[in-house]
């Protein structure tokens, strides 16, 4: 029986695998080896040595552990959903915005400094959004609106070490998450409880995914040759879009029972 290895992760993912030795584990807690070219991956509840590997740890900020990880499985040669060479670019932040801004995809502008020291040359137009390293899902994100929040901001990022970015605040009227799986696309128009428009999610509702943003999501797909890839569209009370970012590791909350069986679909093949 071909073993699945489940990094993190939502719990039901079980489910979708009968046949297989299903193995779930938690990267925190789990160590990598590789010997005699086969990788095998033990925590307090045993070893294994998986078939694939289906990486759902997302949402952090990456260690060089993770990292380290990723190189492994390159290196074994294991199937992994998404590849470990595609993670990787995707746990970076920067690499991510740089790879759409070559595609010529309508990213949104930033200030970037490698440390906070910097951040007197980083000050926009009042609001603007703050954002401190490499973090997913509305995690180490601040709105500045005025002059006396960001000398409170500047003294409270002057304990980290980690660059540092700025963008212009958009006042969207939704988020609208492109969710491509294999050759499926899906839409979701979302909306935050509060400024953040992914995080905190009051109401969605999926849409008919417009032929424009099909094309885009694809071509990033294809360029960086994932098997599920998700982007974050903001939608300005005007009209005006733009893509706050890519998500290689996107959740499926809300998405049609399809999605999920598509991309099940994906790990069993491999």
């Amino acid at each position: 029986m071909k073993t699945i290895l489940i990094i993190n992760g939502e719990k039901y993912w079980k489910d979708y695998f009968g046949g297989f030795n299903v193995v779930q584990k938690k990267v925190q807690t789990s160590e990598f080896i590789v010997k005699d070219s086969e990788l095998y991956v033990i925590d307090a509840d045993g070893a294994c040595k998986p078939d694939v590997i289906f990486w759902r740890l997302g949402a952090i900020n990456p260690e060089a552990k993770h990292r380290n990880i990723l190189e492994l499985i390159e290196y074994s040669g294991v199937p992994c959903v998404n590849s470990a060479s595609t993670l990787l670019m995707g746990y970076e932040r920067l690499s991510m915005l740089n790879r759409l801004k070559k595609l010529g995809l309508p990213v949104v502008d930033f200030n970037v400094a490698t440390n906070i020291t910097q951040l007197k040359n980083l000050e926009m137009q009042f609001p603007f959004v703050v954002k401190v390293g490499n973090h997913h899902g509305g995690y180490g994100k601040s709105l500045v609106s005025n002059e006396e929040q960001w000398e409170e901001l500047k003294d409270l990022l002057f304990i980290h070490q980690d660059y540092v970015t700025t963008e212009k605040f958009i006042n969207y009227k939704y988020d609208i998450r492109y969710l491509a799986i294999n050759n499926k696309v899906w839409a979701m128009k979302r909306k935050g409880k509060y400024w953040k428009a992914n995080s905190l999610t009051q109401e969605y509702q999926i849409i008919e995914p417009e032929k424009e943003w099909v094309e885009k999501v694809k071509l990033l797909q294809e360029n960086i040759k994932a098997d599920i890839v998700a982007i974050d569209v903001l939608e300005a009370e005007k009209g005006e879009k733009v893509i706050l970012e890519y998500n290689d590791i996107p959740g499926l909350s809300g998405f049609p029972e399809d999605a999920k069986l598509e991309l099940a679909s994906i790990v069993k093949s491999k």
